[in-house]
C-alpha cells in the first residue's frame, strides 16, 4: 500500500458508506414500484458516493491524492439535498417532477465542475483525523443549492404538518421532520472545510437517520416511525457508550500503548473493539426488547387475542353470526373506526357487503358491491396480500398499473374509508376481504399488524367456507323437505281422490234425488198447509247447498292434484296455464273480492318451457306473500280509511342479453306487485335466504321464497325484488321464451329418454 496508510478514523466512515449502499439496495428490492423506496435508494446512493471517497481521502498519504478523493466525495454531496427533496416530495405526494428533474440536472453539472476543476476543492487541510478538503469561492454557489433544497424540504414538511388534519398523517410527518432535524446536524462536516477543527461526525447523524428511515420503510412500511426512532436511539446510546468511550481513551494514550504493546498496538485495540462490539450487540438487543415490549404491549395483546379467537371460529355454523363476531372483535380489540366484511355472492356474481361494525359496535349494512373487474378486487387477486391505502399513493406507474388503475384504486379505498383491506383466500380463490378503518388511537398499522390480519383472514376463510357449506346443506335440506312435502301431498291427493270423490258423488247424487222428490211432492200436493210448504222449500234450499258443496269438494281435490302433480313433466306451455292452476288454490287464503286484483296477461304471449305445477307453486307463494304484506300494513302502519289492497299480476316480453352466453334473447317477464307494507333495505337483501321471513312467525318454510328462486333458476330464469317500506313490493320473474326449434328438440329429447324428466337446460 504505497499511497495509503492505516487510519482508524477512516474505518467507521467506510463502514457507514457500505452499510448505506446495502440499505438502499435492500429497501429498493423490497418494493421497487414505490416512489418512496426509489427516492430513498437515491439518498443512500448519494451518501455512499460521499462517504466512500471521504474514507479513502482519510487513508491517503499524499495531499494530491487526498484532494482527488475529496473531489469525488463532493460529487456525491452535490446530490444529497436534491435526493432528500425528492424523497420528501414522494412522501408528501407533491407533484414536483419539474423541480426534482431540474435539481438532478444542476447537481450533475455542478458535480462535473467540482470533479474537473478546482472551483470548490482548492486543497486539503491536515487535521488529527487525517486530510480534509479545503473549499474555495464555489462553496457559496454550493451552499445556495444545498441549503435551498434542504430548506424547501423542511418547509414542505412543516407546511404539510400544519395543513393536514388527520391525526395519523400528522404523526407521521412530525416524526419524519424530527428525523431530518437529526440528520441535519451532519452539516457540521462543512466547518472543517473552512479551517475550523471540529471532528466531522456527520456520517454518524446520517447513519442514524437513514437507518431509522430504512427500518420504517421496510419493517413498518413508512407507517409509524416512533418504534424505529426508539430503536435507533437505543442503538446509538449503547454503541456510543460501549465503543465510543474506549476509542478516544485509546487514542489519548496512544504513546503509552505503543510503549507497552509495540507499533502494532492497534491490533489489540481491534480485538478489544470486537469483544466490546459483541457485548454491545447483546446489550442493544436486551434494551430494544424491553423498549418494544413496552411500546408494543397493547399491540401484542390484541394480536394474541384475535389469533386465539380465530381458532374457535370454525365451530360457528351461522354465517351471519360468524361475520358479525369477526367484525366486532376487530373493532373492539384494535380500536378501529370501523370494520367491514365483504363476501362473494354467487347469485349476484359480486363481492357484497355482509357486515359493517362501527363503535360502540353498532351494525350497519349500507349496500356496497364490487365487481370482479374493479381495481381493488384485481389488485387483491394479483398481490394476495393486504393493501394499504397510504402505500398505493406512493406507487408509480408501471406495467402492472396499466392493468390496475392506481388512481381508481386509491379513490375506491377512500370511498370505503378503508386504511387497510385484507384479502381472504381459499386455495387460489378470493372469497372475500376485510375493509378496516383507521385506529381510534391514531396509531398506524405496523408490519406485525398486517401479518396478523392476513393470518386471521386466512383462518376466517376456512370458518366462512365451513359456515357456507353448512348453510348450503340447510338449503339442500329445505329443497328436499319442500319436494318431499309436495310429493307426499300429491301422492296422498292421488290415492285419496277416488275415496273422497266417491262420497262426494254419493252425497251430490242423494241430494239431487231428494231435491227432485220434494219438488214432485210440492207440485202434486196442492192442499198442503202453508207452514208445511215453507218447511219443504227450506229443505229444498238445504239440499241444493249440499249438492253445490259436494261438487266444490270434488273441484278442490282436482285442484290439489293439479298443483301437486309430481309426475307432470316440463313441456311447452303458456304462462296463463300456470296462473289458471294457481288462482283457484290461492283463493282459499286470499279473498280476491276484498282487494283490487288486476290480471294483465295478453293473449299473444309466447310459450315457455316449464313445469306447470312448479310455476303455479311460485305464483301461489308470490300472491300469498302479497296478501300477508297488505294485512301487515293495515296492522302496523294504519293506512288511510280509503286504503284498499292491490295485487297486480302482469306479463310482457323483452329482449335482453342472456347472462350466461351474453347473446340477445327474448324473455317473458312476469310482474307480481302489491301495495302492502314493503321491506326495509336490510330485509330486502335477505329475502331469498332459506327460512327467512318478515312475518311475526316463521310459517310455511316449504313455501319460502328461497325455494321459489330455486324453481325459477331451474327454469333458466331469474327473480328479483324491488321494495320500498310503507309503499309495496314488486317481484319480477324472467323466463326464456321458447322457440319452435327448441320445443321440437326438447320434446324429442324427452321421447328418447323414455318420457323421463328433462332438465330445463337441455337444448
Amino acid at each position: 500500500m504505497e499511497y495509503y496508510w492505516f487510519n482508524i478514523h477512516a474505518l467507521p466512515v467506510l463502514f457507514t458508506g457500505i452499510m448505506m449502499f446495502a440499505s438502499g439496495i435492500f429497501v429498493l428490492l423490497k418494493h421497487p414500484l414505490a416512489s418512496v423506496n426509489r427516492s430513498f435508494f437515491l439518498i443512500c446512493l448519494s451518501v455512499t458516493a460521499w462517504l466512500i471517497p471521504t474514507g479513502l481521502g482519510y487513508l491517503s498519504k499524499y495531499p494530491d491524492q487526498a484532494q482527488f478523493w475529496f473531489k469525488c466525495d463532493n460529487f456525491g454531496v452535490m446530490f444529497i439535498s436534491v435526493t432528500v427533496f425528492h424523497f420528501v416530495s414522494s412522501f408528501l405526494q407533491l407533484k414536483r417532477r419539474a423541480a426534482v428533474r431540474m435539481g438532478y440536472l444542476v447537481a450533475l453539472l455542478f458535480g462535473f465542475a467540482v470533479m474537473f476543476t478546482d472551483w470548490l476543492v482548492i486543497g486539503v487541510h491536515k487535521y488529527s483525523w487525517g486530510y480534509f478538503p479545503r473549499w474555495g469561492f464555489f462553496s457559496l454557489v454550493f451552499f445556495t443549492i444545498f441549503f435551498g433544497y434542504m430548506a424547501a424540504s423542511f418547509y414542505s414538511l412543516w407546511s404539510e404538518y400544519r395543513k393536514v388534519t388527520e391525526p395519523v398523517r400528522k404523526n407521521q410527518i412530525k416524526y419524519l421532520f424530527l428525523a431530518f432535524v437529526l440528520a441535519y446536524t451532519g452539516s457540521v462536516d462543512y466547518l472543517p472545510a473552512f479551517g475550523i477543527p471540529i471532528y466531522p461526525f456527520g456520517f454518524v447523524s446520517i447513519f442514524i437517520f437513514l437507518s431509522m428511515v430504512a427500518l420504517t420503510i421496510v419493517k413498518y412500511r413508512l407507517l409509524d416511525i416512533t418504534l424505529a426512532m426508539t430503536r435507533g436511539t437505543i442503538f446509538t446510546l449503547v454503541y456510543a457508550i460501549v465503543l465510543g468511550i474506549p476509542l478516544p481513551v485509546a487514542l489519548s494514550f496512544q504513546a503509552q500503548l505503543e510503549q507497552h504493546l509495540g507499533t502494532h498496538w492497534w491490533i489489540s485495540l481491534w480485538v478489544a473493539c470486537a469483544i466490546l462490539a459483541t457485548a454491545a450487540h447483546y446489550v442493544n438487543l436486551y434494551f430494544q426488547r424491553r423498549a418494544e415490549a413496552r411500546l408494543l404491549r397493547e399491540q401484542r395483546r390484541y394480536q394474541t387475542m384475535l389469533l386465539n379467537s380465530a381458532k374457535g371460529m370454525t365451530q360457528i355454523h351461522n354465517l351471519q353470526r360468524l361475520l358479525k363476531l369477526l367484525a366486532y372483535l376487530l373493532v373492539r380489540a384494535m380500536k378501529l373506526g370501523h370494520a367491514s366484511v365483504f363476501l362473494w355472492d354467487d347469485s349476484r356474481e359480486q363481492f357484497v357487503l355482509q357486515v359493517k361494525v362501527h363503535p360502540p359496535c353498532k351494525m350497519t349494512n349500507s349496500p356496497v358491491e364490487f365487481e370482479t373487474h374493479e381495481p381493488l378486487v384485481r389488485w387483491l387477486t394479483q398481490e394476495r396480500a393486504p393493501v394499504v391505502q397510504e402505500e398505493i399513493s406512493q406507487l408509480t406507474d408501471t406495467k402492472r398499473s396499466r392493468t390496475v388503475s392506481l388512481s381508481r384504486l386509491e379513490a375506491r379505498l377512500k370511498n370505503l374509508d378503508a386504511a387497510v383491506v385484507v384479502p381472504s383466500f381459499v386455495n387460489d380463490r378470493l372469497i372475500g376481504f376485510l375493509a378496516l378503518g383507521n385506529k381510534r388511537t391514531n396509531q398506524m398499522y405496523s408490519e406485525d399488524d398486517l401479518s396478523m390480519l392476513q393470518t386471521l383472514a386466512n383462518q376466517a376463510a376456512l370458518a366462512i367456507e365451513n359456515a357456507q357449506f353448512y348453510q348450503k346443506e340447510r338449503e339442500h335440506q329445505a329443497e328436499l323437505f319442500h319436494a318431499a312435502s309436495i310429493a307426499d301431498l300429491g301422492t296422498m291427493a292421488s290415492s285419496m281422490s277416488h275415496q273422497l270423490n266417491n262420497p262426494f258423488c254419493i252425497i251430490a247424487g242423494t241430494a239431487q234425488n231428494r231435491e227432485e222428490y220434494l219438488r214432485r211432492l210440492l207440485k202434486q200436493s196442492v192442499e198442503l198447509p202453508e207452514s208445511v210448504r215453507k218447511l219443504l222449500q227450506d229443505e229444498l234450499e238445504s239440499l241444493k247447498s249440499i249438492q253445490e258443496e259436494a261438487t266444490e269438494g270434488s273441484n278442490i281435490i282436482a285442484t290439489i292434484r293439479g298443483i301437486t302433480a309430481s309426475s307432470e313433466e316440463s313441456r311447452p306451455l303458456m304462462i296463463a296455464e300456470a296462473v289458471g292452476v294457481a288462482l283457484p288454490v290461492a283463493q282459499y287464503k286470499v279473498p280476491f273480492n276484498r282487494i283490487d286484483f288486476r290480471q294483465e296477461l295478453p293473449d299473444d304471449l309466447p310459450k315457455i318451457w316449464g313445469n306447470r305445477a312448479q310455476l303455479a307453486q311460485c305464483l301461489i307463494s308470490f300472491i300469498e306473500n302479497a296478501w300477508d304484506a297488505i294485512n301487515l300494513k293495515q296492522e302496523r302502519l294504519q293506512p288511510p280509511p280509503d286504503y284498499k289492497g292491490l295485487i297486480r299480476l302482469a306479463a310482457s316480453t323483452v329482449t335482453e342479453p342472456d347472462p350466461a352466453t351474453k347473446k340477445l334473447i327474448q324473455w317473458l317477464t312476469l310482474t307480481i306487485g302489491d301495495n302492502g307494507i314493503g321491506l326495509k333495505p336490510e330485509d330486502l337483501r335477505k329475502l331469498f335466504i332459506p327460512f327467512f321471513t318478515t312475518k311475526a312467525t316463521a310459517e310455511k318454510a316449504m313455501g319460502s321464497l328461497f325455494v321459489v328462486r330455486r324453481i325459477i333458476e331451474a327454469h333458466e330464469g331469474s327473480v328479483t325484488a324491488d321494495s320500498i317500506y310503507g309503499t309495496g313490493t314488486t317481484f319480477k320473474v324472467r323466463l326464456p321464451v321458447l322457440t319452435d326449434e327448441q320445443a321440437q328438440q326438447r320434446i324429442a329429447a324427452q321421447r328418447v329418454a323414455g318420457n323421463g324428466p328433462i332438465h330445463p337446460h337441455t337444448n
